[in-house]
Order: structure tokens, then sequence, then C-alpha cells
């Protein structure tokens, strides 16, 4: 694929981005690299080719997903739409000797009166990364990037969840003084030795195997129930939309949170990705009258992403959500996917299922006064004040909870 020349990084365009009108951000940090700072929409249509190519070679980690070219614009359009004021592009493009070799997909978010980079799809995915031709690249190239975005003097700090550890990503930017916080464990199934889903079941400890065709039996004599696959549209964003919803109510009821569901834009993200050409697959476990447990997530070089999913706790005696996980990764496997990514939280009903994990790290790496300052913030103050919420009353909780979880059903409803 052609690329654009890139010009010599000049000074007076180093304005920062509360004052910039538009256009791309150059920087030139080393005789070797040079970086582009995209904020344009339309330049990252026409960086699809060339994205995707990254993307296949998994450079920087197996699961890349959420640095995908559909993904990534989906939720740019969105965000760009919606929240121009607290969100801007800043995708990083590297290039040597005028070819592009490496893409990171980052953003400008605006967060208590400062401009953090963060990836593109932050808080929306699970995990962060880069995409390289070479994997042996990614250390100097992000260097590149950090450099350019020092320069161009877009950001206060830097600020990447996510990032799984181990991976070229977390390397690079430890070496370059980035601070790292322990930011949960994300569970996966991989059936790649294994020929049917009956093998890999024979994988799980004998008793708990008996447990759930107990439990399964004790179901179906109280709800006549079917497992279907969804990957209609309509179906799927009946799907989408009733999933978003008893999570919301289920973080409403249990005094929960997360950044994502405290973001007005999520909502439009999920319900919208019907029509983005993003890759989607949906999962049901209902009766007639009832449903039981509902799944739904991204399918994408070989892989299914589990992201969102939710259970009727009508029938929490039965534990459908760890019958309907069972009845998931069959359904994947006989689609020919053999690695599921669960995800974090590494919660009971996944464990079940599997016992591979991955350590996520929340890195930061401040730029200015403000960006330190902020950084404290979130190492001291944040946990503090969340070990106090913990100790008060449920009830409490879920007052606090009503203030800010903004993305709440208009009306409740009981369709799970």
């Amino acid at each position: 694929m052609a690329s654009d020349p890139v010009p010599t990084w000049k000074s007076n365009r180093c304005s920062r981005v509360n004052d910039r009108v538009g256009g791309a951000v150059l920087g030139r940090t080393a005789p070797a690299l040079q970086v582009e700072l995209i904020d344009d929409l339309d330049r990252l249509v026409g960086l699809r080719e060339t994205w995707e190519s990254f993307a296949a070679r998994l450079s920087d980690h197996p699961a890349p997903f959420f640095q995908s070219h559909a993904w990534s614009l989906h939720v740019a359009q969105v965000r760009h739409r919606r929240s121009p004021h607290r969100f801007r592009l800043c995708v990083a493009t590297i290039r040597e000797a005028e070819r592009v070799i490496g893409i990171w997909p980052l953003s400008l978010q605006r967060s208590a009166g400062a401009w953090i980079a963060k990836s593109l799809d932050e808080p929306f995915g699970q995990f962060a990364g880069v995409l390289f031709e070479d994997p042996a690249a990614i250390a100097a190239g992000v260097s590149a990037v950090i450099d350019a975005l020092r320069a161009a003097g877009l950001a206060d700090g830097l600020q990447v969840d996510n990032v799984i550890e181990g991976t070229p990503l977390y390397h690079a930017l430890i070496r370059l003084g980035a601070r790292g916080k322990p930011f949960g464990e994300a569970v996966y199934v991989d059936m790649r030795g294994c020929k049917t889903y009956a093998e890999y079941a024979q994988s799980i400890n004998k008793k708990t195997r008996k447990n759930l065709r107990n439990l399964l039996n004790r179901l179906l004599r109280v709800a006549d129930a079917k497992h279907v696959v969804a990957s209609d549209p309509e179906q799927l964003r009946n799907l989408l939309t009733s999933a978003f919803d008893v999570r919301v109510q289920w973080m409403h009821h249990n005094a929960r949170t997360s950044p994502a569901f405290r973001d007005a834009d999520f909502r439009a993200i999920v319900e919208s990705l019907p029509q983005s050409g993003v890759d989607l697959l949906g999962f049901s476990f209902a009766s007639t009258d009832n449903q039981l447990s509902a799944q739904w997530g991204f399918t994408y070089l070989g892989r299914y992403y589990a992201y969102m999913s939710g259970k009727n706790p009508q029938f929490d005696a039965y534990s459908p959500g760890r019958l309907h996980l069972g009845m998931v990764i069959e359904a994947c496997k006989d689609r020919g996917y053999d690695v599921l990514e669960l995800m974090a939280p590494a919660s009971d009903y996944k464990l079940t299922w599997s016992d591979r994990t991955k350590k996520l790290q929340a890195l930061t790496l401040p730029f200015t006064t403000k960006g330190h300052l902020l950084s404290l913030l979130a190492d001291r103050l944040i946990p503090a004040t969340r070990r106090v919420l913990r100790l008060l009353p449920q009830a409490w909780r879920k007052r606090l909870l009503n203030l800010v979880l903004r993305n709440r059903p208009d009306a409740p409803t009981n369709d799970f």
C-alpha cells in the first residue's frame, strides 16, 4: 500500500489540543523513524489495508480484536459524533523510510481538566496493544510515539489500561519509565489441542462435570430451555440491547459500576454495533416464557471474544450463567473457534471451564506537572476511596451509584 510522504515536524504546529483547529501533528523523533499523530476520521478509513495486515501478524499479542480496524473506527465514529469536547483521535503511525511499519490506536481524553493519551477504545476495550509489521520494531516505535506526544504538547500524560503483562508493549512502556499496577486477570479457553468439545470437556474436573449435569437436569425440569446461536442482525440487535439493560440492572442491584458503564457513549457504541461491520456472535439460553442467560461477543482472526453477558436472577439456584458458558464453548468449537477470550474479571463461573489466565496491568507515564498530580491521584486517592465505599452499607452505595451510572435503562424490564 502506498504511503503518503511525511514532512518534517515544525514547532509552530505543536499547539495544545484544546487550541487546535484540526489536521495531523507530525513528529520526527529519530533519524530512522517518523511518527504521525492522526486526528482525522477519513485518514483512519484509508489505513484499513495496512492496519489489518499488521493485526494479522499478531506482533504484540495473539488477541488483537480491540486493535482491529473495524472496532477502532466504530468507537472513533461514535465518540467523535457524541463527545468531541472530551475525546480526540490521536492514532499514531510509525514510519521508516516513508513506509508505515506500525500503528498504535490512541486517543486523547479529557479527565479532571487534563488531556490524557489513552487507548483509542478506552474505557470500552479489554486488551490494549500495538500493531507492527515486525515485533522487533515495537520498542523503538513506542519510544518514538512517546517522544512525539511530549514534543507536540498534546497530552499531560499517558495512561494505558488492560496491557497484557509480558507483551512487547508492556516491556517497552516499562523501559520508558511507566509505572504499572495490577489490573486484574483475564480468563481464556484454549481447545487447540482437542479435536472435539467432548474431548475438551473431559479436562474439566470430574466432580464439577457431575454437578453441572445435575444442575442442568434440575433446571430443565422447571424450564424447558433451549440454546440458540444468534448471528442475524435483528436477533443480535435485540440481544445486545437486552443484555446491556440486564447488566445495568445487575450493577444497580449489587451497587457496582465500571468506567465503561459510567460513560454516556457506551450504550450508543453497543446498540449501533450490528451496522458497524464488526463481526458479532450471540448466544441465548431461553424457554418460551423466560430468558435464562444470554451472551454476545466478537469474532476475529479465529477467536471468539465474550464481551457482555446477563442472566435471569430468578434461576440463580441452577447457575444458568455457568451452564450457559459450557454451551457457548461447545457452539464456538463447532464453528471452528478454538480459543475463547472470556476477559476479566476471573469470575468463578469462568474458572469452572478454564484455569488459563493472563495478567493485566494499568500503565501510567506522566508528561507534565498536571499529569504527575493526576497519576498520584489515581495511585493513592482513588484506591483509598474505593476501600471506603466497600465499607458502606449496600443501600448507601446504591444511592451513590445512581449519581454516577449514566447508562441506566429507561424503565425496569423483566425480559431477563
